[in-house]
């Protein structure tokens, strides 16, 4: 079996305005009234392309995970100054709240 690009003689790697144009030239060699199969073919090929292309734009949108190693030191100080800001006195609590 013939991958897409065969189908249309173009190479996987061309440009969108590369396979619309092959794409057209392959319908005007064969029109739908006289090679009904090889239309099929050949729309099915170009269909395949664009949506092999679309795929890989729909992967942008993909949420994938963060992947974050965090630095044990930076994440000791960041603990210590966190916890030097929250340090008060039961004296001091009872104060701010009343």
């Amino acid at each position: 079996m013939t991958s897409p690009h065969d189908r249309l003689g173009i190479s996987p790697d061309a440009a969108p305005a590369e396979v619309k144009t092959a794409y057209h030239a392959k319908l005007r060699e064969f029109p739908a009234h006289t090679h009904p199969e090889e239309f099929k073919a050949v729309r099915a090929a170009y269909d395949a392309i664009r949506k092999g292309e679309t795929a890989k734009d729909d992967d942008f949108l993909n949420v994938r995970p963060l992947e974050v190693t965090l630095d044990p030191d930076s994440l000791k100080q960041l603990r210590e100054k966190a916890l030097a800001q929250i340090d008060i006195s039961l004296d001091e609590l009872i104060r701010e709240t009343f």
